[in-house]
């Protein structure tokens, strides 16, 4: 993909990939997190440094057609009361066990976004999902070349230079984990590669908390150039930093595919996302992937209030 980022048509300019910033990123005490400036994220998305905002707030046809891949828009729905806050809207992914597994929204970015990127979502677990979670979370990434749809192309190993997968959710429910694909991820059973997981006995580690409202965030810094190892990540729950992953920190092991954070460990080598430049995020899935659900019952998630950002985000104020 080329480095520049152009605008978006005028139809979505609102909600558009905007140009990249040219000063460094925003980090927790260095500024003022975006969120704070907007409250009830009112007027967020004309923010100088907000790449993309998703607050399903202009009806589906709309949002559906801000999306190159939809699966299931008949089990999407819009809810102005369950939400995260007020004056925003939540979207409500449905499944029928037996009939479908969920549904999602993919959206390609082109050009992709290079640099450091920040992603701020909230979520919602309902309870009566306990037991049958599978996939179901935000997913931001990259695929070279750039596809129109979802490609994870799950249990290969490699593929540093085609494929990037970030997302955090109920990975082995109720623990809250990374999801991670990349070219230097480990295998775990039978030499196979799936989601590495990186946070397990981290003292900060979260548990889902079902029928809440989840405030999280990423911090994705790609790697420059493609053969070193400076790439980075940082996960937020509900405004809390739960990790945070890069050249030379923090200590710990790999455990087949699962980082175990350990001081007493060496230091972690930092992320290589990607082994080729022209790799960069491209993607935006939000994803309900429930393919366990009973037949003849019905499932749910809502998501709310996304922004993707040049800086840190932090949950809506207040």
């Amino acid at each position: 993909m080329k480095p520049v980022i152009l605008f978006l048509s005028a139809l979505f300019l609102s909600l558009s990939l905007r140009p990249q910033g040219s000063g460094p990123a925003g980090l927790p005490g260095q500024e003022v997190p975006l969120a704070q400036k907007y409250p009830g994220d009112q007027g967020i998305e004309n923010d100088s440094d907000v790449l993309y905002a998703e607050k399903f707030n202009d009806g589906m046809r709309h949002i559906l057609n801000r999306y190159s891949d939809v699966l299931n828009p008949e089990g999407m729905s819009i809810d102005s009361i369950d939400v995260p806050a007020g004056n925003t809207f939540s979207l409500k992914m449905t499944n029928k066990g037996g009939v479908n597994d969920g549904g999602h929204l993919f959206r390609q970015f082109s050009p992709g976004i290079d640099g450091t990127v920040f992603i701020r979502y909230y979520v919602k677990y309902p309870s009566d999902s306990k037991g049958y979670i599978h996939h179901e979370s935000v997913w931001i990434g990259g695929y070279s070349p750039a596809t129109r749809y979802p490609n994870p192309r799950a249990g290969i190993c490699g593929l540093g230079d085609q494929r990037i997968s970030i997302a955090y959710e109920p990975v082995n429910a109720p623990n809250m984990d990374t999801y991670l694909y990349w070219g230097d991820m480990k295998a775990g059973a039978r030499g196979r590669c799936y989601g590495n997981d990186m946070i397990n006995n981290s003292p900060s580690a979260q548990k889902l908390e079902w029928d809440k409202w989840i405030c999280v965030e990423l911090m994705i810094r790609l790697n420059t150039p493609a053969n070193a190892y400076n790439g980075e990540l940082k996960v937020w729950h509900d405004g809390k930093e739960i990790g945070h992953w890069g050249p030379g920190f923090p200590n710990g092991y790999w455990d087949a595919d699962s980082w175990i954070n350990d001081a007493a460990a060496k230091p972690f080598e930092g992320f290589r996302w990607r082994t080729d430049d022209k790799l960069n995020l491209n993607y935006l899935w939000i994803e309900f992937y429930d393919d366990t659900t009973p037949s003849g019952q019905s499932h749910h998630i809502k998501f709310s209030n996304l922004v993707i950002s040049r800086k840190y985000i932090g949950p809506i104020a207040r």
